[in-house]
């Protein structure tokens, strides 16, 4: 391969996900001008893929209906998850795609034959790779694409229960227990850390807000953890009538104590740490910095059962039928997180997420947001290069994007309410970071900040290069509201997010005190902004029971009702059909017919209730 050649097949980042363009790409010939001729090559390069836990995905201007049952026919559908096919402008299907896959732009690959198509998807997904049909051929062998061995294409599933992931809004009463015991949360666990040594890694390194040891280990570290006498290791498996949230938690237990014990926050709310903590006998742990959940060992936990080998077979997936009108854009952190899951994901969101130093990035702060121009990064891109918490791609945001369309933009203010500003000496530029009311300039505070990702050596460069202002004033939390009411598009609605003034402890009095002047404030502000609804949760949140950990972190009933409140707002209409029942019953029925000598009749009964019960 030529120098010249080289070039053209480099990639920057690890790829997790193909974006496949499909007329003279993927296969030969234009499909709404006649047939077309598939590439066998390329068929195959999409399985290979799928083997090495990289899934693959279409964006093409196609009939949605034809694409199918050609694919359908190669037998080549289900090979491809989340596929965005219609008449659609591409760079705004291959932004919404990644969000709906929850993955970020440069862990992803989009080939297409038009470089116009590659330009605007790189426009709209900034840090996206992008390439031409040239590259398919060398694909395969670029170390970016390697990938690890995923025979059994367990990551084709979970993207694939991701893509169905449903929300049954079954009735409950007024205690949160109640609801969550209607949920049917069933948790696996296994010892096998080996099999999936690779995620459970991942976890460990990855994991904050239900990190209770924050603890990081090496491949190597890991190794010897596994080989060490008399320690009891594990990972576990969460599903609920919602989804199958797949491998989402670790422990290590050492002569009586947790040295490990962490959890996605994907399952944050459920009770599955304090379930886990009682199911391992309350062993020894010793908290390290700040846990989005307490543990409360004397507390019972009713409502979480341990699986069989059969419960994980069971679909727990209910079909849903969701009609969205408009366009609707969810900008938050963990709560907005929580939210989403009950919306069925189908709304488009800027989330938190942990970045590649450990740290949780909280970007929704409308001070981020006022900043989000090309004139920021021009004046100030070398010192957001320096900065761990936070980056230039957090500096560019859909919220102020024409293009978008949107007719509804939902902002969680707990970042507005709690965040600390940070100024950059001598200068106007504004970060926020971490609570109002704790200093990381300050070295008496830096003992527990390396937990968060930040080393040393940034905490010192940081305060010798900012100063601490503390929360933002009353005056310029107005000023941002109107700002950013006048700064949406023409025709788009802000929903704001408030923050709940119900405590949990009495040293949270003043942060419920603190909550309750903001509301007061958004309250003056938005009574002057025909364009701005408020969400408000003081209507939601009235009593302890619908708190957990602090005022901050509701009960999953509450993040219901609150998901409730934003689907109706955007007249967005949400119909479930439960399969849940019936799945289940259908799988006792495929134990009884797993008899030995059952009749070719019983044989082709067997088949079709497997076909139907699989989640569609």
């Amino acid at each position: 391969m030529s120098d010249a050649d080289a070039a053209v097949f480099t990639l920057r980042e690890t790829v997790k996900l193909v974006v496949w363009d499909l007329d003279e790409t993927f296969w030969k010939g234009t499909l709404s001008e006649g047939s077309v001729e598939l590439i066998e090559d390329n068929a195959a390069i999409v399985r290979e893929l799928n083997r090495r836990g990289i899934v693959s995905s279409i964006c093409s201007k196609n009939d949605y209906a034809a694409v199918r049952q050609r694919l359908e026919t190669a037998g080549l559908w289900d090979a491809f998850v989340f596929p965005m096919i219609g008449w659609m402008p591409k760079g705004q299907a291959i932004a919404q795609l990644i969000d709906d896959i929850q993955l970020l732009p440069p862990n992803v690959l989009f080939i297409d034959d038009g470089v116009g198509n590659l330009r605007e998807a790189e426009f709209f997904a900034a840090g996206l790779q992008t390439a031409g049909p040239e590259i398919i051929p060398r694909l395969l062998d670029l170390p970016q694409v390697k990938g690890k061995d995923d025979s059994k294409l367990s990551r084709l599933n979970q993207y694939r229960q991701l893509q169905a992931k449903q929300d049954d809004r079954q009735s409950w009463t007024t205690s949160n227990e109640d609801f969550l015991r209607s949920c049917d949360i069933h948790v696996e666990i296994s010892t096998d850390l080996a099999a999936e040594r690779g995620r459970v890694l991942e976890l460990i390194n990855r994991t904050n807000q239900l990190n209770y040891t924050k603890r990081r280990l090496t491949d190597d570290e890991f190794t010897d953890l596994m080989k060490e006498p008399g320690r009891d290791s594990g990972y576990i498996r969460v599903f609920d009538r919602y989804s199958d949230y797949g491998i989402c938690g670790f422990y290590s237990v050492q002569g009586g104590e947790l040295t490990d014990f962490l959890f996605s926050c994907r399952i944050l709310h459920m009770g599955v740490e304090n379930w886990l903590h009682q199911h391992l006998g309350t062993p020894r742990i010793s908290v390290v910095g700040e846990v989005a959940q307490a543990l409360e060992p004397d507390t019972p936990v009713d409502w979480i059962r341990i699986a069989s080998a059969e419960d994980a077979k069971i679909s727990v997936v209910p079909t849903v039928r969701i009609d969205i009108r408009g366009r609707v854009l969810l900008k938050g952190g963990c709560d907005l997180l929580a939210i989403d899951d009950f919306l069925v994901g189908k709304f488009e969101t800027e989330l938190s997420y942990t970045n590649g130093n450990g740290c949780y990035v909280d970007w929704h702060h409308i001070e981020v947001i006022r900043r989000s121009n090309p004139e920021t990064l021009a004046r100030f891109g070398t010192v957001i290069d320096r900065l761990q918490f936070i980056s230039r791609a957090e500096y560019s945001t859909r919220v102020l994007d024409p293009a978008r369309g949107y007719t509804h933009i939902a902002l969680s203010l707990l970042n507005e309410y709690g965040q600390g500003l940070y100024r950059l000496r001598g200068t106007e530029f504004v970060v926020p970071y971490g609570q109002y009311y704790v200093d990381i300039t300050d070295p008496g505070n830096w003992s527990e900040l390396g937990e968060y990702g930040l080393s040393p050596a940034f905490l010192k460069w940081f305060s010798e290069e900012f100063e601490f202002c503390g929360a933002v004033t009353f005056e310029r939390f107005r000023e941002n509201i109107r700002w950013l009411s006048e700064a949406i598009p023409d025709g788009c609605t802000l929903l704001l997010i408030n923050g709940a003034e119900t405590e949990v402890k009495e040293v949270e009095a003043q942060l419920g005190l603190h909550h309750h002047r903001y509301n007061q404030a958004l309250d003056e502000v938005a009574a002057e902004l025909p364009n701005v609804r408020i969400c408000d949760v003081r209507e939601i949140i009235r009593t302890p029971d619908d708190i957990t950990f602090n005022t901050r972190h509701y009960s999953r009933r509450a993040y219901l009702a609150l998901a409730e409140w934003l689907a109706e707002q955007t007249q967005s209409s949400l119909r479930v059909v439960d399969r849940h029942t019936f799945s289940r019953a259908v799988h006792q029925v495929l134990r009884l017919l797993r008899a030995p000598g059952l009749p070719a009749r019983g044989m082709r009964v067997l088949r079709t209730l497997r076909k139907l019960s699989r989640p569609r």
